[in-house]
């Protein structure tokens, strides 16, 4: 069934004439019956009455009727909704997210967007990179903020920023020498931190392994007292003077007076990169979302 073979039998229907229905559809009246013929023979059964005048519809009339309302009415809605996802009036955009880029990303790119596209539904997904990852190529987001890069050729990474690297000491511990709230102390040597007590993110974060390498490269050999899957409970230990820690700089909550934080010897940055897939569609409000990122955060 066509919509114009639905709408020419709603006509009829509403007229009771073929002859008058022709009339205001424009069509010949010879055209307007061979379609209801046709009609008629795919469903095996008359729709109307052609004994009577007006003719009536008989009872497979009156179901197709109805049924042809409801199809016509849903095909209105359908359009309507495609208008609005046209013109991103109304949309979805799957967000994922690592959980420690969450803070710092979101809150800032989500109003921007909800100003300019505020009907539409933002779903955030806030997991692993690995995890992320599998959702993105999967289709499953459309757009995924984390650290490092996808490694597949069917994806575009875009740097947003590099954060610096910090060790965070608390005045406490004796360590600092200087610095103090809203300040970065001058380089710091871990050597002199001797057996001072770190609590550190745990080995199967992306984070550790960087700081890893960081302490290998300083030849350096750390006495850990803790290790953590939570950024903030490495941040206030530091900020209860309990021990030392490595965190990147984009932390905002690390401005605190009880905290010192020193740029460690050597160019080490933590990256976060933009990514989707090259072949993905762009809607308006997903292009939005990279552009409003890449405006804010890009290097």
């Amino acid at each position: 069934m066509t919509d114009r073979q639905l709408e020419y039998i709603l006509e009829i229907a509403r007229q009771g004439n073929i002859t008058t229905a022709a009339q205001k559809l424009h069509i010949s009246q010879p055209s307007l019956s061979n379609v209801l013929a046709h009609v008629e023979d795919e469903a095996g059964a008359k729709f109307f009455d052609r004994s009577l005048s007006p003719m009536p519809l008989t009872y497979t009339g009156e179901l197709y009727v109805q049924t042809a309302k409801k199809i016509l009415a849903a095909m209105d809605e359908f359009r309507q909704h495609m208008n609005d996802v046209r013109d991103a009036r109304i949309e979805r955009l799957n967000i994922g997210c690592g959980p420690q880029q969450s803070p710092f990303i979101i809150p800032v790119v989500l109003p921007l967007l909800l100003k300019s596209y505020p009907g539409v539904q933002y779903h955030l997904t806030e997991d692993s990179p690995s995890l992320l990852e599998e959702q993105l190529l999967a289709g499953a987001l459309d757009v995924v903020f984390r650290g490092g890069k996808i490694r597949s050729p069917a994806v575009k990474n875009v740097l947003l920023l590099r954060e610096a690297m910090l060790l965070l000491a608390p005045k406490a511990l004796g360590f600092s020498d200087g610095g103090g709230k809203n300040a970065v102390c001058s380089r710091a040597d871990l050597h002199k931190a001797g057996k001072v007590p770190f609590v550190l993110m745990k080995r199967n974060h992306q984070l550790r392994i960087m700081i890893d390498r960081i302490f290998a490269d300083m030849e350096y050999s750390p006495h850990i007292i803790l290790e953590t899957d939570s950024w903030e409970t490495c941040l206030q230990m530091v900020k209860n003077g309990i021990a030392l820690t490595i965190l990147p700089d984009a932390r905002r909550d690390i401005e605190d007076k009880r905290v010192c934080k020193y740029r460690l010897q050597g160019a080490y940055y933590r990256p976060t990169f933009l990514c989707y897939r090259k072949n993905a569609t762009l809607s308006k409000v997903m292009s939005e979302c990279i552009d409003i990122a890449l405006s804010v955060f890009e290097e």
